[in-house]
């Protein structure tokens, strides 16, 4: 569980105004820029989307009277333990963050409005009943269109910072299909015009880059921390730009053409909280990821 100080969110930056996907009085939902933390820390310089999200309310007072309102005791699931607090404890604790998304991931956030509708959901995803489903762009041509893939993964006993594909892990499944698939075929244009790499420098540098590119969706069963990543380099795919599971030569190749790890989290599926109806989530591909993908087209 989270453990910060709301009192005094980090208000250092002013520039975060996301895409706001949709919102009622119960939840609201954002497409998320890449770049941004998500959750409040000590680390954090900038301004989060806990933060943002903490002054979107109106801060400390009007939290307050959110709590003295009674109404959303109606949504706290029948089956609600207190092992880890309260509504209202976790409420403050996690301040309306329901899930997470890595920095450098963009996409679909839904945060809770109060206490009822944060257990709510908190519990959905604890039961897999949210469908999750992401875009990402993966070095290789598949072997197969479409299949799973079921390893478990823990902490990185090398690398604290990381996470591997581990028999001791927890158990993990992503499901993938291929949207489609891109040959090699003017990359070596396209990082030219990005960088001053000379053709005999750029050949050698592209063999790693012989067997194209896939575009995949996937849909996470389970949700641990770096699930996609690591899974997808598991099995020799890794995402493209990603620094921490692609390998340091070629995502440093890949980002003369892609700034960041292509990972975009496109759709989410729950139950509303208050009425219970299924509502499906949808973030549109941003302009970074967008663009490259134009590119190879």
């Amino acid at each position: 569980m989270m453990n910060m100080d709301i009192s005094n969110p980090s208000t250092s930056s002013d520039s975060f105004n996301p895409e706001i996907i949709y919102e009622d009085s119960e939840l609201l939902a954002i497409n998320k820029p890449a770049g941004v933390v998500v959750n409040q820390s000590s680390t954090a310089k900038d301004q989060t989307v806990q933060s943002w999200f903490f002054q979107r309310l109106g801060g400390m007072n009007t939290l307050k009277e959110t709590l003295k309102d009674d109404e959303w005791i109606k949504m706290i699931p029948s089956d609600f333990s207190e092992k880890y607090g309260t509504p209202q404890e976790i409420f403050k604790q996690r301040q309306g963050l329901v899930h997470r998304l890595d920095k450098d991931t963009s996409g679909i956030l839904i945060l809770a409005k109060n206490p009822g509708s944060l257990v709510n959901l908190l519990a959905q995803f604890r039961q897999r009943e949210v469908k999750k489903k992401y875009l990402c762009l993966v070095h290789g041509k598949m072997k197969v269109d479409s299949t799973s893939i079921k390893a478990p993964i823990a902490r990185s006993r090398v690398d604290r910072h990381k996470f591997t594909a581990d028999i001791e892990g927890r158990t993990a499944v992503t499901h993938y299909r291929v949207v489609k698939f891109f040959s090699t075929s003017g990359l070596m244009q396209l990082i030219q015009e990005s960088d001053a790499l000379s053709v005999a420098k750029l050949k050698k540098e592209l063999n790693s880059y012989q067997q194209g590119f896939s575009l995949l969706e996937c849909l996470l069963e389970t949700g641990r921390t770096h699930q996609i990543r690591v899974h997808l380099a598991h099995i020799g795919h890794p995402i493209v730009a990603d620094g921490t599971y692609g390998g340091g030569r070629r995502s440093a190749l890949d980002k003369k053409w892609c700034s960041r790890q292509f990972l975009h989290a496109a759709a989410l599926e729950v139950r509303h909280p208050k009425t219970g109806k299924r509502m499906v989530l949808k973030a549109n591909l941003t302009d970074d990821l967008q663009n490259v993908i134009e590119k190879f087209e």
